[in-house]
């Protein structure tokens, strides 16, 4: 019997297919998609997936910055589907090819969340990469169930920011974003309240505090260990930039702004380390 299930959610595209026959070779696959998505993708990834949960496309009416409540919906509607123990929760434009070490991480250490690096800020707090989630089921159900509670207090069409929160501009990405959202939730299904925590400390203190955090509550997986992979920076194109990546090198680098870290000890907010570098 197979001890982990991915839970592939949002918008279906023709890859997902062939993610849904990758994952299947590591665990079970629940695919958690909408209404809306092409039919011919929906049955077809019904046929290849253990369970697929067609969630109807209701326009969002509360905050959904970058779709945050979109990926609430779908990722919690596939993890209450889940008959495991163990979770994975994966986006459905993306792949990697071996699950190995990832699942092994999960295993490992059940009361934490495992992580990938992609896009793994490092230079912001608050910013550990969402695009894998991994660990206990229920725990998983919980950060959902507390990220839903967070983005309640807040209305379609506003952009919440951090400073609203309390957390200085210098040391955060600049809206509430998923990302931070789900950070902020983990952390309060694990009895921290890091807004309160952080309230009066130093930019240095909460560095180091965060980084504490990190190492206290989650486990990080590099990219380069889920074999070939493709993750996804925006959907859409961008002539800045590139909006799909194959190769780690290409985000570890990529510019000051969305620079991904490879171990925990990357964390170091840009804004203290420009003032070293004017002293």
């Amino acid at each position: 019997m197979k001890e982990v299930t991915f839970i592939m959610q949002g918008p279906l595209v023709s890859d997902s297919i062939r993610t849904i026959r990758l994952l299947k070779n590591f665990g079970n696959v629940i695919v958690s998609c909408w209404n809306t998505d092409p039919a011919n993708l929906i049955q077809a990834a019904a046929n290849e997936s253990d369970k697929i949960v067609i969630n109807p496309f209701i326009e969002e009416k509360g905050y959904n910055f970058q779709n945050i409540s979109y990926h609430i919906t779908t990722s919690l509607n596939g993890l209450r589907e889940c008959k495991t123990e163990l979770a994975v929760k994966v986006r459905a434009d993306e792949y990697f090819t071996d699950a190995t070490e990832l699942i092994k991480s999960v295993k490992q250490n059940k009361g934490k969340l495992t992580v990938c690096n992609f896009l793994f800020r490092k230079g912001v707090i608050l910013h550990p990469s969402d695009h894998i989630l991994g660990g206990d089921k229920e725990s998983l159900i919980s950060m959902f169930e507390e990220s839903l509670e967070i983005v309640s207090q807040y209305k379609k069409n506003q952009r919440v920011k951090m400073t609203d929160l309390g957390i200085k501009e210098s040391c955060a990405y600049k809206y509430l974003t998923a990302e931070s959202t789900f950070c902020l939730a983990w952390l309060k299904v694990n009895n921290v309240d890091f807004l309160s925590d952080v309230a009066k400390m130093s930019e240095v203190q909460i560095e180091h505090y965060y980084r504490k955090m990190l190492k206290s509550y989650y486990c990080l997986i590099t990219a380069s260990a889920l074999g070939d992979f493709l993750f996804r920076y925006k959907s859409s194109p961008n002539i800045y930039m590139p909006t799909a990546f194959t190769s780690e090198k290409q985000f570890l680098y990529i510019n000051e702004r969305l620079m991904s870290i490879a171990s925990f000890d990357d964390v170091q907010i840009t804004h203290l380390r420009n003032l070293e570098y004017e002293d």
